[in-house]
């Protein structure tokens, strides 16, 4: 294969070395004009309108500004055809390989179906979680399950096999050929888990029943709409169910796919309580808010929301950031500000294992998110018997009343946060009987045995459906 590269920049210097040897560059793209006329790597850079000069199957977009790049070369008449994202290029070099992470599955259990489930990268976030926990109950269900994703996190790969479940590695995930198909015949039904494996769905829903699991927040969207406009056209989603997390996935969901049906399904989670989390005994209250470190999840609220509190409210008060942090500019803006008070803890990145002892030591869980369709810490907070204050553009917030099993504060309103966290700063005697009432949302709504129900109905109809 011969491609044309568009980006001279910092991105193709990092992933440079993942192009395959046997493929030919004929040439580099790139809009800096001091680049223009040199050389990297033996590769001439030439300007983005030179492109017509040059023989090529595919244009292939190494920039973090890919969408702009894409307009750019279209506006200049290439075929979109012939554009590829870097994601889809190195997915076509990977058809064919497989990669297995066996758990502890007992056959003698197994009795069910063949069930496959599709995910984005398995890392620490909740749509990630939110499959493992499908998986766990569809096998407890007598089912054989495997879980598979393109790429993952090995500590994270390593906890979910060590309680029992199966990983394969399919690079060419979101995308699939002929090699992917063939392994997928094997299977019964196939659970696609969120948004972003949109590529796949409608060439599985040919050959076997399908659900498609939407967990996504609004501003997903549009970037991925824009990504895969080819995989998603409206009319072959017939015969594809869709099942939302939350009435916040719905409406973002609805939004673009307004004559699309779609169900309610909630996720689950595994009871890792005892009693005696419900009510620390310590000298020292504990907020925490929990998650990847970004605008969206909303720690400049939180951290600004404390510096708002007056001095003698925060004595023998902790707040925690629990969570990946990187190295761009919003995360180190939480760095600086967190900087300023000794009373703010920057916890950062733990495993699964080490996030369940955060919940047994802190009093408060905060998610103040800008928009979260239904976050996963809130409900483990819930689980734990902890109080928690979510913003109203959280799912969990339809849960909530606030003031009885929960608190709820604005999307956005740094003062309104304080106000939530003040008052609980002042009623903390309240904090068991709210705790006890945040636990009962978790039995009534996400144990795993009210998720198991839902989601053993929602394969069956899924089934009833695709044989229509």
């Amino acid at each position: 294969m011969k491609i044309v590269i568009f980006g001279a920049g910092k991105f193709y210097h990092e992933n440079k070395g993942k192009i395959p040897s046997e493929i030919e560059i004929a040439a580099i793209l790139d809009n800096n004009p001091k680049l223009q006329g040199r050389y990297i790597d033996s590769h001439p850079i030439v300007s983005v309108d030179k492109v017509g000069r040059f023989f090529y199957d595919k244009i292939v977009l190494m920039s973090a500004s890919e969408d702009e790049m894409k307009c750019q070369l279209i506006n200049l008449g290439v075929e979109k055809d012939s554009i590829w994202y870097w994601e889809r290029f190195i997915s076509e070099m990977k058809h064919g390989v497989f990669k297995s992470y066996c758990g502890s599955v007992d056959s003698a259990k197994v009795y069910g179906k063949n069930i496959l489930i599709l995910s984005t990268d398995l890392d620490y976030n909740g749509g990630t979680i939110a499959a493992v926990y499908a998986a766990k109950v569809l096998q407890e269900l007598g089912n054989r399950v495997i879980l598979a994703a393109p790429k993952g996190d090995k500590t994270f790969i390593r906890e979910v096999t060590d309680s029992g479940l199966d990983i394969t590695v399919c690079p060419a995930l979101p995308y699939i050929g002929r090699e992917e198909i063939f392994w997928i015949e094997q299977f019964d039904f196939v659970l696609v888990n969120v948004f972003q494996m949109a590529p796949c769905v409608y060439e599985i829903s040919k050959i076997k029943p399908i659900m498609w699991w939407i967990h996504e927040f609004s501003e997903l969207y549009e970037k991925m709409l824009n990504r895969y406009q080819e995989y998603i056209d409206k009319e072959k989603m017939k015969h594809i169910n869709i099942y939302t997390v939350s009435s916040i996935a719905k409406r973002n969901f609805n939004r673009y796919f307004p004559n699309k049906k779609t169900v309610n399904l909630s996720y689950g989670i595994p009871d890792q309580s005892t009693e005696s989390n419900f009510s620390p005994q310590k000298e020292e209250l504990i907020f925490a808010i929990i998650g990847t470190v970004c605008a969206r999840k909303a720690q400049e609220i939180f951290v600004k929301a404390v510096e708002l509190l007056y001095l003698e409210e925060k004595q023998n008060v902790q707040f925690w950031i629990v969570g990946f942090i990187g190295n761009d500019e919003y995360s180190n803006q939480i760095r600086k500000l967190a900087s300023k008070m000794e009373e703010v803890k920057i916890v950062g990145s733990l495993t699964r294992s080490e996030i369940f002892e955060v919940y047994k030591a802190i009093d408060v869980v905060v998610c103040p998110s800008l928009e979260d369709p239904l976050p996963i810490v809130a409900t483990e907070g819930m689980m734990y018997g902890r109080t928690c204050i979510v913003s109203d553009a959280t799912g969990t917030s339809q849960y909530i009343r606030s003031g009885e099993n929960g608190l709820i504060c604005k999307a956005g309103d740094i003062t309104d946060l304080c106000d939530k966290m003040r008052w609980v700063i002042h009623n903390q005697e309240k904090l068991p009987i709210i705790g006890r009432e945040a636990r009962q949302i978790y039995e009534e709504h996400f144990s795993l045995k009210q998720f198991g129900k839902r989601l053993e109905e929602a394969v069956k109809n899924t089934q009833y459906d695709w044989k229509r």
